[in-house]
């Protein structure tokens, strides 16, 4: 959020999911998709006053190359790239060396960084704790563990915020949130589902409305396929393990009915999704038949299912910044043990936890995955990302891999949608994950302010979104 609000990248999402200019005022892409052009707004400054030009483009790419060594998050942004270069300082020139779907969308996620202040100044601190950007909103102060202040860039190209000044207040506690949001010490704030479940009617005596929208996120529990053990190799086990998961239980009595049930990565309400496809139900007979059928039989009588390397019996990681993870993980660990399943929860600061997951040292986690509007599963799931990407669980499969190769070659979008829906049921079939639920966001906003009709595309991860914020005047509550 912040990096939206403090910097710009070329091309941005609309409230609709539709591509259109940020920093560049026009952009076009080849019919073969192997060109894109990008031709910069003319006049646009740092915030320290420097203009814009194609080497702050440059530097950006350049940056990505040298601080990712792997090369999987240059992957990530920019597939098959084979070449950025300038003609001059206004016109910047991608190739690639094959057609590449998520050409425009890696661009729209590559936030545009000054080339001239590659190297910090002695004593001055890290670009990360005072960035400076061309964005619609300045930084001013980050105090730790207190706020983010940024101000607004009257001199932004797209025209100065109405908001003057926005604070990014950190609140320990949701019950903590939740009296800020009501005594209106907080102008923003999301409320939890039980919160919601409670308030089913506006409220008249509450300084904020409530808008409830689609979050984009999908929780999943990961199996780790590759660890040593081999626990989750086989598919029947990954598919017994899914209907041990009373999901609906989850989404109805834990999330008050606020979440949606999920079937793979994809939301069926986004593009490419396919609604006719439902998640395996929660069914622990069916699970322990497949789990028989696989071999994984109590042999000694201990109440534990055994496998060919030892007890069935393993440790799911969550993060204890989110608290329902701690419900999943409760939930999935009863109607293991009832099946004969030991799992042992362990609760992780994010810190902690995100090194496991990148390192692939974990036997299962719970975790919540962004939805993308245009989706591209191949980072989560392409063999290759094993190694270098996000592919957490280790899955390998030759027919994603075909499939998903073949999804970023193509640009005609009957056939991409397609191959998603083809994509949908292999992941649905191979269960390497256990797709939970789709969250929607509950969140207050005061009363005061004016704001866009929300769609889909929520609150903030669109363009120019909070730039169309305002408060009437005779409203404002700060001068």
């Amino acid at each position: 959020m912040i990096c939206r609000l403090t910097t710009d990248t070329l091309i941005d999402f609309d409230q609709e999911f539709r591509f259109v200019p940020r920093l560049a005022k026009s952009f076009e892409l080849s019919s073969d998709g192997r060109k894109l052009v990008f031709r910069l707004r003319d006049g646009v400054k740092w915030h320290d006053g420097h203009p814009l030009t194609s080497r702050d483009v440059l530097e950006t790419v350049e940056r990505i190359r040298r601080l990712d060594a792997t090369g999987g998050l240059y992957r990530e942004h920019f597939g098959p790239m084979s070449s950025v270069t300038a003609a001059d300082d206004g016109t910047v020139t991608a190739l690639y060396s094959e057609p590449f779907s998520g050409a425009l969308a890696g661009w729209r996620e590559t936030f545009i960084m000054p080339a001239h202040l590659a190297k910090p100044e002695p004593g001055a601190p890290p670009r990360d704790r005072a960035p400076v950007g061309t964005g619609p909103f300045r930084f001013v102060r980050w105090d730790a563990q207190q706020q983010i202040v940024l101000e607004a860039n009257k001199d932004y190209f797209g025209g100065r915020p109405f908001v003057d000044r926005f604070v990014y207040r950190v609140v320990p506690g949701a019950d903590a949130l939740r009296v800020a949001a009501e005594r209106g010490d907080v102008d923003v704030a999301p409320l939890s589902a039980d919160w919601a479940a409670a308030h089913p009617s506006p409220d008249a005596s509450l300084p904020f409305r409530v808008l409830i929208y689609p979050a984009h996120y999908v929780e999943m529990i990961y199996w780790n396929i590759g660890e040593p053990r081999g626990l989750f190799a086989d598919p029947r086990v990954r598919r017994a393990l899914t209907m041990l998961m009373d999901r609906d239980s989850y989404v109805t009595k834990v999330q008050r009915g606020l979440y949606r049930p999920a079937t793979t990565l994809i939301d069926p309400l986004l593009w490419g999704g396919d609604p006719a496809l439902e998640p395996l139900p929660f069914d622990p007979a069916a699970a322990a038949r497949l789990l028989d059928e696989a071999g994984v039989k109590d042999r000694d009588g201990d109440g534990i299912r055994d496998t060919p390397s030892g007890p069935m019996s393993f440790t799911m990681v969550y993060s204890t910044a989110a608290p329902e993870f701690r419900e999943i993980a409760a939930i999935f660990e009863r109607a293991a043990a009832a099946a004969g399943i030991q799992v042992r929860l362990q609760g992780l600061e994010w810190a902690v936890m995100r090194p496991k997951l990148y390192g692939h040292q974990f036997e299962a986690a719970v975790y919540r995955r962004q939805l993308e509007p245009l989706a591209d599963p191949y980072v989560y799931f392409h063999s290759s990302q094993i190694a270098t990407g996000l592919n957490f669980g280790s899955y390998r499969s030759q027919d994603f891999d075909r499939i998903s190769e073949e999804l970023r070659r193509t640009l005609d979008p009957g056939r991409a949608a397609e191959l998603l829906v083809e994509m949908q049921r292999l992941l649905h079939k191979d269960q390497p994950c256990t797709f939970l639920a789709i969250p929607q966001a509950v969140m207050a906003i005061h009363r005061r302010f004016v704001t866009p009709s929300v769609t889909a595309s929520g609150l903030w991860n669109w363009y120019p979104a909070l730039l169309s914020w305002w408060v009437p005047p005779a409203e404002r509550a700060h001068h």
